[in-house]
């Protein structure tokens, strides 16, 4: 009996055939409406805020990705996870530092890397981070916007608020998918 080179490494056809055991919806609920009645007849999780367009009022408890991430909490923003991954300031300046080493938008990076970093981009960072967080096995790139639930962006504003209480909220792209 002798031992075989390699008999224990991955055929490439396995690592190609490698699928995650989620999937993106592409299919959103009907949100008509929604921007003016009560978030509580929307809202699953009771932390989501009043937002100002109709797209923009979904509950965490809709994204099948995200409910995947409860760890039996009620809502993604009362996880450790999310508290670590999203709102921990080490790790947004680790994201800070990447997102400034990848982009080729001289005015992004200068943005990202000024001394005094405004609410408005942490925000923004914040909101990244949890897209990539989770749709981790979905690319995304350029163009591609996704809807992120309004508890989350009520916890990242109220962390990072804008002092005139102004918010740009969701701008369409010609695709998006939901997270």
């Amino acid at each position: 009996m002798y031992l075989k080179p390699y008999s224990f490494e991955p055929n490439v056809s396995d690592i190609d055939s490698f699928e995650p055991n989620y999937s993106v919806s592409l299919c959103l609920p009907n949100v008509q409406g929604r921007a003016q009645v009560e978030v509580n007849e929307w809202c699953n999780c009771e932390n989501c805020a009043k937002m100002s367009n109709d797209l923009e009022c979904m509950c965490c408890s809709e994204f099948d990705n995200v409910k995947q991430l409860l760890d039996s909490k009620k809502c993604v923003t009362a996880t450790a996870s999310f508290e670590k991954n999203i709102l921990d300031e080490e790790i947004l300046n680790i994201t800070r530092q990447q997102m400034i080493m990848k982009t080729k938008n001289k005015l992004k990076k200068k943005q990202l890397s000024a001394l005094e970093v405004p609410n408005k981009t942490w925000r923004y960072i914040c909101y990244v981070q949890f897209t990539h967080w989770v749709n981790s096995w979905t690319s995304l790139g350029k163009g591609v916007r996704v809807v992120i639930p309004a508890c989350v962006i009520n916890k990242i504003r109220n962390k990072y608020p804008e002092k005139d209480g102004l918010y740009v909220g969701f701008k369409k792209s010609n695709t998006y998918l939901p997270s």
